[in-house]
């Protein structure tokens, strides 16, 4: 018998109180597995909470507490009752059988032992007790991911609500009192309702996105098209938000070769990687966007001069409905959605994004994809 366990192999216990039997089934299944072995109920049940196995061979004749008793008890037990009992026994009487199962026995082995049959039936339970933990597993994942989403939708129904309010009072304001406002007064609360209702269509777009990702059914239209016109035409678009932070945009971007992509998805990626170095970089920092050919894939890449990103964040910058300890700097919206999105994006093109981050030293995104 073992006296430690390696980590590699399923726990097993078996409970007899004839030696042979023990010594016949500890050959049968040492190679495979870490045995352990009790010679009565009452040794039995307290191995268990020690040993924990995997699944629990136990013969039905015992001195003291006999099988049946030992199964009952582990079953009411909270840490014990889902460990897979198999009885082993000369007793295979209907009525036996029956009570075997009635007391949470998943199955049984007659005596005298045959080897393939031993090994068929544990090969099979530990199976079916793996599938089990996964399955645990996965459900347990779905329920964090439901909560994280239940959550994030609380946040962002909130957000829509304010953005919602805005457009009502600015408009009804405008509505009612326009002759008395000033005209510069106006147009302040024209370009209020114009930023409420872009954040909201940005926020709705982005749910839109992560409901066609999780359902499986982007599609990508993919053309020939020149990366560095649709990095330049994007720069372009952000270099208004860059320059109200008093940004300063660097572009780094040689002549490529074209390559086929989805130019409103791969446009989209862009417009979030420059967006995103914007929103978290302080007044009078550099942003550096560059590409480059390199072993047959363009590489665009997105440097600033921001805080940084903890290990902790850079753990879920790519999840959905994740909201990060980092903030805008100047207040602007963020769904949390972007990176999530893109990721996805970059990854249908056959493409790779990733972070290069340190608290302090800035933060650089850059995705890949192969020229095709």
């Amino acid at each position: 018998m073992n006296d430690t366990s390696p980590t590699d192999k399923p726990k097993i216990l078996i409970v007899d109180d004839t030696p042979t039997n023990l010594n016949i089934l500890e050959e049968i299944l040492e190679e495979n597995y870490f045995i352990s072995i009790a010679q009565s109920g009452t040794q039995a049940l307290s191995l268990t909470e020690k040993f924990m196995p995997d699944l629990i061979l136990l013969d039905v004749n015992m001195p003291g507490i006999d099988g049946f008793e030992t199964c009952r008890k582990l079953k009411s037990q909270k840490n014990t009752h889902t460990i897979p009992v198999i009885f082993i026994t000369a007793r295979a009487e209907p009525e036996d059988v029956i009570q075997g199962f009635n007391e949470g026995g998943v199955d049984y082995i007659t005596k005298p032992f045959n080897h393939s049959e031993v090994l068929a039936r544990v090969q099979t339970y530990l199976k079916v007790q793996q599938l089990i933990r996964q399955l645990e597993s996965k459900n347990d994942q779905l329920k964090e991911l439901n909560e994280l989403k239940n959550k994030f939708l609380g946040m962002v129904s909130h957000d829509m609500r304010n953005y919602l309010a805005a457009i009502k009072g600015y408009s009804q304001i405008l509505k009612e009192d326009k002759e008395e406002l000033p005209e510069e007064t106006q147009d302040q609360f024209l370009s209020f309702i114009f930023k409420s209702s872009e954040n909201m269509l940005k926020m709705v777009n982005d749910l839109l996105d992560v409901s066609v990702i999780e359902s499986g059914k982007l599609q990508l239209d993919l053309q020939p098209e020149s990366l560095k016109s649709l990095i330049n035409h994007h720069i372009m678009i952000n270099q208004f938000f860059a320059d109200k932070k008093n940004i300063c945009l660097q572009s780094k971007l040689p002549d490529v070769p074209k390559c086929r992509i989805d130019s409103n998805k791969i446009g989209q990626v862009i417009d979030n990687l420059i967006s995103n170095a914007i929103k978290f970089s302080e007044s009078g920092t550099t942003i550096l966007i560059s590409l480059k050919e390199q072993e047959g894939k363009l590489i665009f890449s997105v440097k600033d001069e921001g805080p940084g990103i903890s290990d902790e964040d850079q753990a879920k910058l790519f999840q959905h409905y994740q909201k990060l300890s980092a903030r805008p700097t100047a207040g602007e919206s963020s769904s949390g959605l972007g990176l999530a999105i893109s990721k996805k994006m970059i990854q249908a093109h056959g493409g790779c994004l990733n972070v290069t981050s340190q608290l302090g030293s800035g933060t650089t995104f850059w995705f890949e994809i192969l020229l095709k």
